[in-house]
């Protein structure tokens, strides 16, 4: 046999083997969302009978559990729910609010636990495949598992130093432009943490990114506006002076600035920024400029 034919044969070999397992993948697929979690388990294990190496295996394993675990209820409390849950708003006979009505999922714990440990011999096994922690993460925000949250992060983070960011998805396919998927899921994950009160972990999960990307406008500012919030201004200010000198068009770094100027009871140094926004193009942020600028001037 010649070497053209040994390559053509194993070329083909590869070739029926992708097609092999992305047939399996489709079949998973079909049955995932159907409520029968027997036929799921089946096809699942069928799968892991003709696959039993696949890191796909391992995550449909890990997605049987978390849908075993869950348990759909109604509740009815006096809190309005979160995240701007879609609920029904009862009233009493006056017309004032007297509670929500709203579906909410809780978890069986030990079912769940038995996914995770799915899982986390897949994310030992597979390191590479950034859809694997992910997926971990999202359902330990479900859990408000913070703690557990910033490991699972800091972990990924260390393997992107590793690999260089060359992440693998579904399917062992390589993930395009994977340094910006990652730099953009830890901004997802940043707000998150802010949007739930977890500032201090916002606060370390920037400064984790900021020792990989030191200059990313993005990270230094979260980092800025994180320490401005906080009213920590001699902190913020040389930050956003900083992504200022780099991106000079950026309206809401120059709004930033010219606040905490103000806040500080420096005069000149707002009138400058201030100024810069009230020609900055954005109506509704030059409109703002003028009147500030005439309450600053009116005011000293």
């Amino acid at each position: 046999m010649n070497k053209k034919t040994i390559i053509t044969s194993l070329l083909t070999l590869v070739a029926l083997a992708v097609n092999a397992q992305n047939n399996w993948y489709e079949k998973y697929l079909t049955c995932v969302h159907d409520s029968d979690v027997h036929a799921l388990k089946a096809v699942i294990e069928e799968w892991e009978n003709a696959e039993p190496e696949s890191p796909d295996v391992y995550a449909a394993w890990y997605n049987y559990y978390i849908k075993l675990s869950m348990t759909e209820a109604i509740t009815l409390t006096k809190e309005a729910p979160e995240d701007n849950q879609e609920s029904l708003q009862l009233t009493d006979s006056t017309g004032n609010v007297a509670g929500y009505m709203y579906g909410m999922t809780t978890y069986n714990d030990s079912i769940l636990q038995l996914g995770f440990q799915k899982l986390d011999t897949a994310i030992r096994l597979f390191p590479d495949r950034l859809d694997l922690p992910f997926g971990k993460i999202t359902m330990l925000f479900r859990q408000n598992l913070y703690s557990e949250v910033m490991q699972e992060l800091r972990h990924v983070l260390d393997r992107s130093k590793e690999n260089g960011n060359k992440w693998l998805w579904t399917l062992n396919q390589p993930l395009d432009d994977a340094e910006n998927v990652l730099k953009d899921s830890m901004q997802d994950f940043f707000t998150r943490l802010y949007d739930t009160d977890q500032e201090d972990y916002a606060l370390q999960l920037v400064e984790w990114m900021l020792q990989l990307y030191p200059a990313d406008i993005v990270f230094r500012s979260d980092k800025a506006a994180l320490l401005a919030i906080s009213e920590r201004y001699s902190e913020a200010l040389p930050i956003f002076l900083s992504i200022h000198k780099d991106a000079p068009d950026d309206v809401v770094v120059t709004s930033n600035i010219a606040q905490i100027y103000y806040t500080l009871g420096d005069k000149k140094s707002s009138l400058k920024y201030y100024n810069k926004l009230a020609q900055c193009g954005d109506s509704e942020m030059e409109a703002f400029a003028k009147q500030r600028i005439e309450e600053i001037k009116g005011k000293y």
